[in-house]
């Protein structure tokens, strides 16, 4: 790929059980309490539970987005998806046009890390120091995650950034993720054991919950399975519906990038995030639409993630 072009990615699941994962047999139950009305409850797999009051805001943005790296700025070339259908059990969408990152050490790319669990294999990306933001089914699926690897930058063998290593108290999702497993609340972080983003940089973030989404140009990048092991790749395509949680859109996508930052070069909506900016988390293959589809930021997710950033 061409340095001055801006990528596009690949991540995850293939519908409801894209994720090739080995059973739990150790993992805590979820909570029994419902949650209160008024705030977030988050959860660990160590029993632990957190309620973080629900934000008002209707748009958010990122007040720092990491290192500037190597500052480019171009804007990609816009592509159509060719028609004709075919949608496979890896949610890829026609033709594969699924790219090897040729700059995985370049920011913001060394921020997206691949993450390894005794669960299986997905992706995540840095948000700040020492949180990873990836899909809720990476931390808990049937049950939770009880070791796991972060490794931002990760080339095939090549970790030049290192890798922070951890359990069951690190990774957290919500409630209504563990009660429902529905889409629609398909996201979850880790807590790093590290301050690893102080090395690589993160990504800016927004959101706005009035904003339209539908027809716009973005990446999905991360490290998928069908590829050779630890290798980073990227698709660029045209979102293609939205609700008021979830982003459908082209990009190709295969097993094992769960948890893939879509992202965008500026916020859609002027002034809320400059650079690299990511406004969702790819979570589902071809499931229940013939799209592949992310959690979209909103005031509940960055109010769980937020509160994370924040903690020392």
């Amino acid at each position: 790929m061409n340095v001055s072009t801006l990528r596009r990615g690949v991540l995850v699941l293939a519908g409801a059980a894209a994720l090739a994962l080995v059973p739990a047999t150790d993992a805590a139950a979820g909570p029994e309490k419902a949650p209160p009305a008024d705030g977030i409850v988050m959860v660990n797999g160590a029993g632990k539970t957190i309620t973080v009051p629900r934000t008002v805001l209707t748009q958010g943005k990122s007040s720092f987005a990491g290192s500037s790296g190597n500052g480019l700025t171009g804007k990609p070339a816009d592509r159509t998806k060719p028609g004709g259908g075919g949608f496979s059990a890896d949610s890829v969408i026609g033709t594969d046009d699924r790219v090897q990152e040729s700059d995985p050490y370049g920011y913001p790319w060394r921020a997206i890390a691949h993450l390894s669990t005794n669960q299986g294999g997905c992706t995540g990306f840095m948000l700040s120091r020492d949180v990873l933001v990836t899909a809720g089914h990476c931390v808990y699926h049937g049950g939770w995650v009880t070791s796991y690897r972060v490794v931002p930058g990760k080339n095939g063998s090549a970790e030049p950034y290192g890798s922070c290593s951890g359990g069951i108290a690190d990774v957290w999702t919500t409630y209504n993720y563990i009660s429902t497993g529905s889409a629609d609340y398909d996201y979850g972080l880790i807590k790093l054991t590290c301050d690893i983003g102080n090395t690589v940089g993160w990504f800016g973030w927004w959101y706005n919950t009035g904003e339209n989404l539908v027809n716009q140009y973005f990446y999905v990048e991360g490290y998928p399975g069908d590829k050779p092991y630890g290798t980073n790749w990227w698709d660029g395509d045209y979102s293609t519906q939205q609700t008021a949680t979830r982003l459908f859109y082209w990009n190709d996508t295969v097993p094992g990038q769960s948890g893939s930052p879509i992202y965008h070069y500026n916020s859609v909506t002027p002034g809320l995030c400059g650079g690299w900016c990511v406004t969702g988390i790819h979570t589902t293959g071809v499931w229940d639409t013939a799209y592949n589809s992310g959690t979209r930021f909103t005031p509940d997710v960055m109010s769980f993630i937020n509160y994370w950033i924040n903690q020392p």
